[in-house]
């Protein structure tokens, strides 16, 4: 199982401005490769960072905000080997394929008939990409529909996606064997419906995976360092926590991780 991050970018600054790429990151697992919130640049970040998109087999967008669908139509057609089969599988939220509540759909008509076949999920629904099950979890974000999910196939990974901490969301990542969180901002520092470092305390602290990554740092994360962050929620759970790099390649086969370092599981 590896994870790859095409992007750590959060926030429309750190976005705009490329200060941290935003091609969201991909799940190999189990023989299958799932690219999840493919934001603006993800076409060009994967061939940076050497992921053949035309190997995918799903894609996965949490919600319509533009940062985690910019790139989806591109990265469908890489799957779809140029638009010239039917080939893969996209999950998405309910504005996310078909719009609604001032959004439109972040993939057009066009570009879904390109799929083997498509899915809405909303919070509690589950679907399979071969043979890994992703369940759909509920947030607590602007845009109402938005999802965090959870991979389960040979390890469970859990992604809560844009949100902040509400009570009982623990409950919804039992058992994940890793854990992704977009931390937006650093401790202390709140931004509505998004999860600063306090927050990612609470939820992993509940959760205790094996590892947990952070990422989609925004401009106020970036100056606080969120290696440094990572470091002090990890100090807070007493579990293993990094901060997630533009590129960096985590190897989650390689057993739990143990001691101090993490340089057999990072790239």
């Amino acid at each position: 199982m590896k994870i790859t991050f095409l992007g750590t970018a959060g926030g429309r600054i750190v976005i705009m401005t490329q200060i941290r790429a935003s091609g969201g990151f991909v799940l190999e697992m189990d023989n299958e490769l799932i690219h999840i919130d493919p934001g603006p640049g993800a076409l060009v970040r994967a061939k940076q960072y050497g992921v053949n998109l035309r190997k995918l087999t799903g894609v996965v967008v949490s919600h319509a905000h533009t940062d985690h669908y910019t790139d989806a139509e591109m990265v469908i057609e890489s799957m779809a080997q140029g638009a010239m089969k039917k080939r893969g599988v996209l999950i998405g939220s309910e504005f996310a394929i078909k719009g609604g509540d001032s959004y439109r759909p972040a993939v057009s008509p066009y570009h879904l008939k390109f799929l083997d076949r498509y899915e809405i999920l909303g919070p509690g629904n589950k679907t399979k990409i071969g043979k890994i099950e992703i369940e759909a979890t509920p947030t607590k974000h602007g845009e109402t529909k938005a999802l965090g999910l959870v991979f389960r196939g040979s390890k469970t990974l859990g992604y809560a996606g844009d949100g902040e901490y509400f009570e009982g969301q623990e409950k919804h990542f039992e058992g994940c064997d890793y854990l992704v969180l977009n931390v937006l901002r650093p401790k202390n520092v709140e931004w509505p419906e998004h999860m600063n470092s306090n927050q990612a305390v609470k939820l992993i602290g509940k959760v205790r995976p094996s590892l947990a990554v952070i990422q989609h740092f925004g401009m106020k994360m970036l100056k606080a360092k969120p290696e440094r962050e990572a470091k002090w929620i990890e100090k807070e759970t007493g579990v293993k926590t990094i901060a997630a790099r533009d590129g960096m390649t985590i190897d989650l086969g390689k057993g739990r991780p143990e001691g101090k370092g993490l340089e057999k599981w990072v790239k």
